[in-house]
């Protein structure tokens, strides 16, 4: 066994990409330093925020009671909460000077304002903190100041254990894990074919001493890459002695309870249950290997029980046999207490269980090594199709051998299933989202109350000073029997309780219908002035309407759609965009089906990394045949034109193309399906129009544009016709660069840049009076058959049907170009 761990490692550490591995990782994490480190200041300016807003509402109620005093004079309790007032108003000045210089040491000044306020809450008087708000921040305050540490930056560190967390997260995640597998398929399988195997069987090493000579080292090169890469990414805190930051608090929400839970934790657990999960997958890849499995066989095996413990975990939550927690959703389950210490105790027993009981799978002698045929002992390969077909034939087996293919499939699911997992991992924090939101609810409700209890006390002052006057010249001012402040008090009181009693219910599966009955205005935008009838109230109200039609159930959370119109970017200044901004969080669309799943996938474009991938891997052209491998001189001794091989090349694009986008999407489409099911292709889905469309079309004055609704598979169903036409164009383009430059690489090069290039000047001047006719204008999938485009372009001639014949229309002009001669006929 020592020989052949002694020449697998020395094969590994010979291979000069071994030693691009440290410098890769040194790379990220300067990179991602210089980025965190750019736009730094996320927290301190959200703290500055708040504790300025609470110094403004403090000066408010001061000045009113001042006036009460000046005028009527303080009850005693009246006066006790002037005075903790201004005790608060000097720790909230403290608190601003720090935070305006910089400096985030400000937990003792916040844990002393937090006490002055529990006294002030005892007066009975203007209450203006959410409470539950203030418990989290006072137990955040106070594990902050006992660990001797300071407020730290938490959405974009940069030299804190806090920064370590988010590259733990990236270099320690379920991505890693999956190359790392494939690394050691490939190790095998080349060896495999390079004869390896056979070669220590000459030399009589047993199959047991080969294939735990091949585990071994790899479980080894983990462990160097988790030592190393937790090195790494643990030398910012450790130079800028930070590394105390370790013990920094972060809030989780565990149901309905926010619990605090230190970073090294998370350093902890990540790259020992990493590890962990590859070992087990390595030690299963090499038993299955033996069995003489391909590639593809291999893959899957592998791949479906992952698939399955995840989809188990989805479905039945938490169990401390399922492996997949040691990668993914195990922050709520595990880090909150110590249970991740037994946990991972057991996984790691089922790894020694695993090397263990691979020893006899190894020693059989049913299924042991046979040595692959040598190249000149191969089967001899006889085309299946017939005439100009077998180039198409050809083409193919050139691709499925070098592995483009497969790879191609792999990275299309992995690209589209990320999508997948991305929206399903935030459908499962959708407790944490909706108790966010009625929080930041309850908090406007708050500072509502603030103000009328202000005017309350003005109003009661007015009607006390006016009953001692003597000096009115008309007696006494006629003044309601009840103040109207108390009602809207009592009306905000209301409904913060019954947030207050929702919020306990979250868990309940008719939650999201209580929680938009709550939040749905009780007045029609009909009853309103027109100049409040924006797309978004209007379209709202009336997708309401169809969804009550149809009995649909809403996606969560939030009563309101928000149109394009509304989007933070086009806010006039900040606190418009505040105000936005809080409006859109409050009416995100969230959602696990398979359907949700495809919208989010086409609303966020990541079809155009798909394309990348096909320009990159797959796809081939004429250049190909030239440089960097010139097999042209072999298709020169055949009777065939360069214009069949250019048309070849094209048509294999286009069948391969649409195969792996069927393939890998129709693999991930019944995975969401079996874990959200397949969700309603009737949901109406807002279209925007530059003229009434329809009956069904509304106007709105505000935003000055017409809007009807379309089914959701409608416009999945468009999506896909938008789609097969970009491909058609874009390989034509690719063919045709191809067609001209004799590199391949520059081939890629030039095809990426015009892509770029044309995207950019289309998006960029998209009011240009002919830039609909700009192909890369309908890149942009959803904003095309939502109608949005033709709204930024103010032309109802950026369209879905234009925009498909433009595609195909230009996409065979590119592709009958390539068929005029530049080159001398080969015969």
């Amino acid at each position: 066994m020592r020989e052949v761990i002694s020449f697998v490692m020395k094969g590994i550490l010979k291979s000069k990409y071994i030693l691009l591995v440290p410098f890769i990782i040194i790379l990220f994490i300067v990179s991602l330093m210089a980025i965190n480190s750019n736009e730094s200041g996320t927290t301190q300016q959200e703290l500055q925020d708040t504790f300025n807003d609470r110094k403004e509402t403090i000066n408010f109620i001061i000045g009113s009671l001042l006036n009460k005093k000046k005028d009527l004079g303080l009850t005693e309790e009246q006066q006790l909460a002037l005075d903790s007032l201004l005790l608060q108003e000097v720790y909230l000045k403290e608190i601003s000077t720090k935070l305006d210089r910089g400096d985030l040491n400000i937990s003792n000044e916040n844990l002393a304002y937090i006490k002055a306020y529990r006294e002030y809450e005892s007066y009975d008087f203007i209450s203006y903190i959410n409470p539950e708000v203030l418990d989290v921040e006072q137990q955040k305050a106070a594990t902050i100041a006992k660990q001797d540490l300071s407020y730290t930056e938490q959405e974009t560190p940069f030299n804190t254990a806090l920064f370590s967390k988010q590259l733990f997260q990236l270099l320690f995640s379920p991505f890693t894990a999956f190359l790392f597998f494939l690394i050691f398929i490939y190790k095998i399988i080349s060896d495999e074919q390079n004869r390896t195997f056979e070669f220590f069987k000459v030399n009589s090493l047993s199959n047991t001493a080969i294939y735990y000579g091949y585990l071994i080292p790899f479980l080894m090169l983990v462990i160097v890459y988790t030592i190393l890469a937790a090195f790494f990414t643990l030398l910012p805190p450790l130079l800028t002695g930070n590394l105390e930051t370790i013990y920094y608090p972060i809030d989780m929400l565990i149901g309905a309870e926010t619990v605090m839970v230190p970073v090294w934790k998370w350093l902890l657990f990540l790259p020992i249950g990493w590890a962990i999960f590859v070992a087990l997958m390595l030690t299963i890849a090499i038993c299955l290997f033996k069995q003489r499995l391909s590639f593809n066989v291999l893959l899957a095996i592998i791949a479906v029980p992952v698939l399955c413990g995840y989809i188990y975990s989805v479905l039945f939550g938490f169990h401390m046999f399922n492996p997949i927690h040691l990668i993914a959703s195990y922050e709520m389950y595990l880090l909150p207490t110590n249970r991740f210490v037994t946990y991972l105790t057991g996984m790691l027993l089922l790894l020694i269980l695993g090397i263990l009981a691979s020893f006899p799978v190894f020693k059989s002698k049913n299924v042991g090594f046979t040595s692959p045929l040598p190249a000149y002992a191969r089967k001899r390969f006889y085309p299946k199709l017939e005439g100009r077909m077998q180039l198409l034939q050809f083409e193919h087996i050139k691709k499925k051998r070098k592995g483009h293919v497969l790879l191609t499939i792999i990275l299309l699911t992995g690209i589209i299933g990320s999508t997948f997992i991305i929206v399903n991992q935030t459908y499962q924090k959708l407790p944490t989202i909706y108790l966010n939101v009625m929080e930041d609810l309850q908090n406007l409700l708050i500072e509502e109350q603030v103000q009328w209890r202000v005017h309350e006390e003005d109003f009661n002052r007015e009607v006390e000073a006016n009953r001692i006057s003597e000096d009115s010249v008309d007696g006494t001012i006629d003044f309601p029997e009840e103040n109207p402040f108390s009602m809207m008090i009592r009306h905000a009181e209301n409904e913060y309780n019954v947030l207050d009693e929702l919020k306990y219910n979250i868990g309940s599966k008719d939650f999201a219908q209580k929680y938009n009955e709550i939040t749905r205005p009780d007045q029609s935008y009909r009853e309103l002035d027109s100049p409040m009838w924006n797309v978004t109230v209007m379209a709202s109200e009336e997708q309401q309407h169809i969804l009550d039609k149809k009995n649909i159930t809403p996606w969560p959370i939030g009563y309101q759609w928000i149109s394009h119109f509304n989007d933070p970017s086009y806010a006039l200044g900040n606190e418009h965009y505040t105000l936005l901004k809080s409006s859109q969080e409050r009416n995100t669309k969230y959602g696990n089906s398979s359907l949700f799943t495809m919208y989010k996938f086409l609303d966020w474009n990541i079809m155009l990394v798909v394309l990348c991938v096909f320009i990159l891997l797959l796809w081939t052209c004429l250049s190909e045949e030239q440089r960097p491998t010139p097999s042209i001189h072999f298709l020169a001794t055949k009777p065939i034109t360069l214009q069949s091989i250019y048309a070849s090349k094209w048509a294999y694009n286009l069948l391969i193309a649409y195969g792996a986008i069927l393939i890998s999407g129709g693999i991930t489409f019944i995975v969401s399906s079996i874990i959200g099911g397949f969700g309603e292709p009737d949901y109406p889905i807002l279209v925007y129009a530059l003229k009434n469309a329809s009956e069904n079309t509304f106007f709105s004055p505000v935003d000055n544009s017409h809007f009807y609704f379309e089914s959701l598979l409608v416009l999945l169903v468009k999506s896909g016709f938008l789609i097969v036409a970009q491909i058609f164009f874009l390989n034509s383009l690719f063919s045709l660069i191809g067609r001209w430059i004799k590199n391949h690489y520059v081939s890629l090069v030039i095809t990426l840049l015009v892509s770029v290039l044309g995207y950019y000047f289309a998006n960029q001047y998209i009011t240009t009076s002919f830039m609909y006719l700009n192909p890369f204008v309908y890149f942009d999938t959803w904003n095309i058959v939502d109608g949005w485009k033709s709204v930024l372009a103010s032309s109802s001639s950026v369209n879905f049907r234009n925009g498909w014949m433009i595609l195909l229309l230009s996409g065979l002009l590119l592709f009958l170009i390539g068929f005029i001669p530049r080159r001398k006929r080969v015969s």
